[in-house]
């Protein structure tokens, strides 16, 4: 067996928590971006939310095509080139000269996210300690997504993509680190199938509240009369809360078939505060606190009911990019300058429909392992 590699070099772990701070950051600041953008475009007042969808699409293509050919894909040089990318497109994406540049730039730098989430993320969880690594090497993406929308409030965006990108350079040492070795992927029978569905929708459904908060939050606080600056800071609580969420989760650590539910509808709950301008920005922190644990405990519930974990994990995350492309589109065109409390109910239904996917998934009984 393969030593795992955490002490090959001093910079390592350093250099990965900069590739989730890159990550992190890079996720948030588009939806914090978007009343920079349709300036700087001309985009109108309801437009570009297409780049956060362009974003998502590249990291989507990344997640299923490392999926698809995982048993010929090396991890290290898939890491090197994800953060290549990611680099590259945020950099392109800081010199756009037009809109469409700027929309073919974050595919390339979804690419690098998504390549980069699904290695890193394995790579840990493999490693030592691996609930713990996972835990805190996220809430460091937390910390990046919280930093992306207050640094949009203070510089111009190109200026914000640019030292993102230099984050993803400096992270380059971590492709020496603990990304180990991928095993092959045992065949599944239909029991599995049927008892990862569910979790797909849960995937899709959580994406479906996250991203579409994470992009419009700075909309509906623009739209019913906050000032941008302002807006993109108010933006950042909805991150910070599933930053310190994450942290909580092993204080609330209770049976992943109640906290998931639970977790639903306290995002749920916020949506519908949210709804008020003046409770909005204690609603999408009460939104982002909800969401934090659901990703997470939906892995350790997956590892519990079928033995299959790494390809139940794979098809919740490939469900979550996919939700990721779809839904902030979606909101868009449901919503409306004239109404802005469009934006957080439309959001809502997703968290609704996630309380009834957790709850209907809880009612799986384990699949025996193969013996």
């Amino acid at each position: 067996m393969r030593r795992p590699l955490w002490t090959r070099s001093g910079a390592t772990l350093p250099s990965g928590f900069a590739a989730f701070l890159a990550l992190g950051a890079s996720a948030a600041a588009w939806g914090a971006a978007l009343p920079w953008l349709r300036v700087r475009y001309d985009l109108g007042t309801g437009g570009g939310e297409e780049v956060i969808s362009a974003y998502n699409l590249g990291a989507l293509v990344a997640i299923l095509t490392c999926g698809l050919l995982s048993r010929r894909l090396r991890p290290r040089p898939v890491l090197a080139g994800a953060l290549i990318a990611l680099g590259g497109g945020l950099t392109a994406a800081a010199l756009a000269p037009t809109w469409g540049f700027l929309l073919v730039s974050a595919v390339v730098g979804g690419v690098g996210f998504g390549g980069s989430v699904l290695v890193l993320n394995t790579g840990y969880a493999a490693g030592p300690r691996g609930v713990v690594m996972v835990n805190l090497v996220n809430a460091v993406f937390g910390v990046g997504a919280i930093a992306a929308p207050l640094l949009v409030a203070e510089w111009d965006l190109p200026a914000v993509l640019a030292a993102i990108a230099c984050a993803a350079v400096v992270a380059l040492p971590v492709v020496a680190g603990p990304v180990g070795a991928h095993t092959p992927t045992p065949p599944v029978d239909r029991a599995t199938v049927v008892a990862i569905a569910p979790f797909a929708v849960i995937g899709f459904l959580y994406a479906g509240v996250e991203t579409s908060a994470g992009a419009w939050v700075s909309t509906h606080l623009t739209w019913t009369g906050t000032d941008p600056a302002a807006a993109a800071r108010m933006t950042a609580l909805f991150w910070a809360g599933l930053a310190v969420g994450r942290l909580l989760i092993p204080l609330v650590a209770r049976g992943p078939e109640v906290i998931v539910p639970a977790s639903f509808l306290l995002a749920t709950a916020g949506l519908v505060i949210a709804v008020n301008p003046t409770l909005a920005p204690v609603g999408y922190t009460l939104t982002g606190l909800g969401l934090a644990p659901i990703i997470p405990t939906a892995l350790v519930w997956l590892a519990r009911i079928t033995p299959h974990a790494h390809l139940a994990g794979s098809a919740l995350l490939t469900s979550s990019m996919l939700g990721n492309v779809i839904h902030p589109a979606l909101v868009g065109t449901v919503t409306t300058r004239d109404h802005p409390a469009t934006i957080p109910l439309a959001i809502t239904t997703y968290a609704t429909l996630g309380v009834l996917a957790a709850l209907w998934t809880s009612r799986h009984r384990p699949i025996p392992s193969a013996t």
